[in-house]
């Protein structure tokens, strides 16, 4: 059975500021993402499970997870989809590869993607698309890569990797004919290794200590290719695999779904159905 985990709160600035800053460096963004003291903090947490439930139902993530010692990387590839924002409300859906928090036991997450974002309405401001790449080492901070160098829009193709290296970890994302970010960073502490996955997320958010899982945004599906660990396909890594579907609280309704495993075992889809 898998409990519900509350991550630590995290304090950075809003996205929307984050987003809309035209910092100059990494460093700049960084810092903005450091700052203490704002109103709500947006992370990409580990797999929220849904209390009673068994199985791989989750509250915040759907695609596909695998388990078992030695994850030394995990890589996959996506086409940026456009959102659709009808409401009012903030909407969130994050698309990564990543490496661990997986398993309840597992509080890390060393992960790399992408958000198709819908802002909260703001005056005579509607609700409208952001997108924008992004990195994470769970439960460090969240890191945004300035949007005038590394912009992302409806139809890219980007491609993440989380290698491991000794105590540090590779991070590369790359837009298709546009750009390319590498990154190595070294987390706090040593992380399980225990897992990979290539997930399509409602982010958390925190206000004060409160944290909830964010509405999905409606992104109407999305395809993963060349899924790899350990430079094997899902289905043939050896690996113990897991499907996960994300749904309301006590599974009651579905909120995304993959497809089955294709292409030898290294795509699929995910499917919004409802926020």
């Amino acid at each position: 059975m898998t409990s519900r985990r509350n991550p630590p709160r995290r304090c950075l600035t809003a996205l929307a500021v984050a987003v809309a800053a035209s910092a100059s460096s990494l460093c700049a963004l960084s810092a903005i993402a450091g700052t203490a003291g704002a109103a709500s903090a947006d992370f990409h947490a580990p797999r929220v499970g849904n209390l009673g439930i068994t199985g791989s139902s989750s509250l915040d993530w759907a695609g596909y997870a695998v388990t078992g010692s030695g994850v030394t990387s995990v890589s996959g590839s996506w086409v940026q989809p456009t959102v659709t924002c009808p409401g009012t409300k903030l909407q969130q859906s994050a698309f990564w590869v990543g490496i661990d928090g997986f398993a309840a036991s597992d509080p890390t997450v060393e992960q790399v993607g992408t958000d198709a974002d819908c802002t909260k309405k703001a005056k005579k401001n509607p609700s409208h698309p952001v997108h924008y790449a992004w990195f994470e080492l769970y439960p460090a901070g969240l890191v945004v890569l300035p949007p005038a160098i590394y912009p992302v829009v409806p139809g890219d193709v980007l491609s993440g990797s989380v290698q491991v290296s000794g105590s540090s970890y590779v991070i590369t994302l790359v837009d298709a004919g546009r750009w390319t970010f590498h990154t190595t960073q070294t987390p706090a502490s040593q992380p399980q290794n225990s897992s990979a996955e290539w997930i399509t997320e409602a982010p958390t958010l925190c206000t004060g200590t409160k944290c909830k899982v964010a509405p999905l945004a409606d992104f109407g599906s999305i395809g993963f290719t060349g899924a790899t660990v350990n430079g094997m396909p899902i289905a043939t890594s050896g690996l113990a695999q897991h499907e996960i579907t994300m749904t309301t609280k006590k599974a009651k309704a579905v909120k995304a779904a993959p497809s089955i495993l294709s292409s030898g075992g290294s795509a699929f889809s995910v499917s919004w159905f409802q926020n």
